[in-house]
């Protein structure tokens, strides 16, 4: 009965170190994995571009090595969408504290049209100084639209006000200080999973 005690309070160790091991390991691979949409290894160069911003000075894409680029593309008049990603990247600054600094968070419009470069400034101010609002000429944006996933964004009539809406991609791309494009973000995420991800790639 002892030597039978002794093996089942052993066992009962082995059961219980086995356990701990996994959970540390599976909060290991948390902290360490993405939880967005991983593009892939190796990873493809993001498309570089240089579009204008609401002042007149260009963008440059390339121009931003050495920090996490977060590229949205969406428009002002939309009802729900946009502004629900542009508060996540509110969110995200918050959240990342003074590593935000480190961060680019950039709004390509696809309903240049209407969006003009005032427009696209005031729209910005409504979510937070430092957000990055970009418009250009039609083949400009098209070559990013394509580039980016959006393909080319078709209207769509409403019986509203804003007389159409633009239907487009939700999805927030991220760009790695080396230039790579490196996740994506579909819009179900939430800003403290974004967040973390970007954490990951600041920490490179």
């Amino acid at each position: 009965m002892k030597n039978l005690r002794v093996l089942l309070i052993a066992g009962g160790a082995l059961l219980m170190g086995v356990s701990v091991f996994f959970l540390g390991l599976q909060a290991f691979n948390k902290e360490q994995q993405f939880i967005g949409s991983a593009i892939g290894t190796p990873a493809p160069q993001a498309l570089d571009f240089e579009l204008q911003q609401p002042d007149g000075t260009p963008f440059h894409l390339a121009a931003q090595r050495g920090k996490v680029v977060l590229i949205y593309l969406g428009y002002t008049n939309c009802p729900d969408f946009c502004p629900a990603t542009l508060g996540k990247y509110r969110q995200i600054r918050e959240q990342l504290g003074e590593e935000a600094a480190d961060v680019v968070f950039v709004f390509i419009t696809v309903d240049p049209d209407r969006d003009t470069p005032e427009l696209i400034g005031d729209y910005m101010r409504r979510f937070d100084q430092g957000f990055i609002g970009l418009t250009g000429s039609l083949d400009e944006l098209q070559k990013v639209w394509k580039g980016y996933g959006v393909g080319t964004p078709y209207r769509q009539d409403v019986d509203s006000e804003v007389g159409y809406v633009v239907m487009h991609s939700t999805r927030v791309w991220v760009i790695d200080k080396e230039g790579n494009l490196r996740i994506t973000f579909p819009f179900e995420m939430n800003a403290a999973d974004m967040a973390h991800d970007v954490q990951l790639l600041l920490d490179e």
